[in-house]
């Protein structure tokens, strides 16, 4: 049984106020709080209320851009549009160099949680694959010495309408960017997967929140159980299980008691006619009732069927 997600209720957030309304599968309302992203939504709830410390302040709105901040936290979502999105490279880079002058101006110039979506992610061969391209755009932009050791949390999706959304928070401190000891760090997987390694941290743990990435069935660099939806999710369990002790020892090492508590939770599933069985199949690995949404998109490599994403607070 899955339950209805609980605000994410950000550090220092008091008095607590909506900051953002992630919001899938339907169109927005137009409100200044909610970012629409493009995927169906198959099952759950269709939106993801995070809050921060009051006054919230809504930013003059720019071409493809909305921006809310509050206190320590902006979140905002960048639109590119279909046209503007076709070379992928090129999208990525300016997308990113955007956001991060953006960031920089506006006085909260590190990024601790992204998402990114856009059409066909998969699309094309070889070094020509949109998702490769898009790597190497992105990495263009964001690459400064060190730049590994800052990465934030991140997510890769591919939908199905055109265009490019980067959905982001920010914030005036820096999270604590945590690996899984049972995966090479995306920053440094081999050629072989692309020109430019993929730019994100296994999660980012901002005090007692852990912000997940995008997490599938991959072991050290290498894809589990190829094209095996139901292996594959058992093996992104393993993945989220071994990150989170990771983040306990390193982190909360004092607190044997501490316990992960999920407070939103994504399954992106490639086949739509196994939503419902892989809900299933997460609720009895994950326990219940369990804050879990299930969208339809497209996993970042083509033998991948399914890829978690979430939020978990130790308590």
């Amino acid at each position: 049984m899955s339950s209805t997600p609980a605000p994410i209720l950000l550090p220092a957030a008091t008095p607590a106020e909506l900051l953002a309304r992630l919001e899938f599968g339907r169109d927005g309302s137009g409100a200044a709080e909610r970012l629409r992203f493009p995927l169906q939504l198959l099952a759950g709830d269709a939106t993801e209320d995070w809050l921060a410390g009051g006054p919230v302040e809504t930013l003059a709105a720019e071409p493809g851009l909305q921006l809310r901040r509050s206190g320590d936290y902006l979140f905002g979502l960048l639109s590119v549009p279909a046209a503007q999105s076709v070379d992928m490279e090129r999208a990525g880079y300016l997308a990113y160099g955007r956001l991060l002058r953006l960031l920089r101006e506006r006085g909260y110039p590190h990024a601790l949680r992204l998402w990114n979506y856009f059409h066909e992610v998969t699309g094309g061969d070889g070094d020509d694959e949109r998702y490769r391209r898009f790597c190497v755009g992105r990495y263009d932009a964001i690459a400064a010495p060190g730049f590994e050791q800052q990465l934030p949390a991140a997510t890769v999706i591919g939908t199905f309408e055109p265009g490019l959304q980067v959905g982001f928070l920010a914030g005036k401190r820096p999270g604590i960017p945590v690996e899984n000891p049972r995966q090479v760090s995306a920053y440094r997987y081999p050629r072989e997967y692309s020109p430019r390694a993929p730019s994100f941290a296994r999660a980012t743990l901002l005090d007692r929140l852990l912000l997940v990435s995008g997490t599938a069935s991959v072991v050290g660099h290498a894809t589990q159980h190829p094209y095996d939806a139901p292996a594959q999710l058992r093996e992104t369990v393993e993945n989220l299980r071994a990150l989170l002790a990771e983040a306990q020892r390193k982190h909360f090492a004092a607190e044997p008691a501490l316990r992960w508590q999920p407070r939103a939770l994504r399954l992106y599933v490639r086949d739509a006619a196994q939503a419902a069985s892989l809900r299933a199949l997460a609720e009895a690995l994950l326990g219940t009732p369990l804050p879990l949404s299930v969208l339809h998109g497209e996993i970042c490599r083509r033998d991948l069927e399914v890829e978690i994403e979430g939020v978990f607070e130790a308590s």
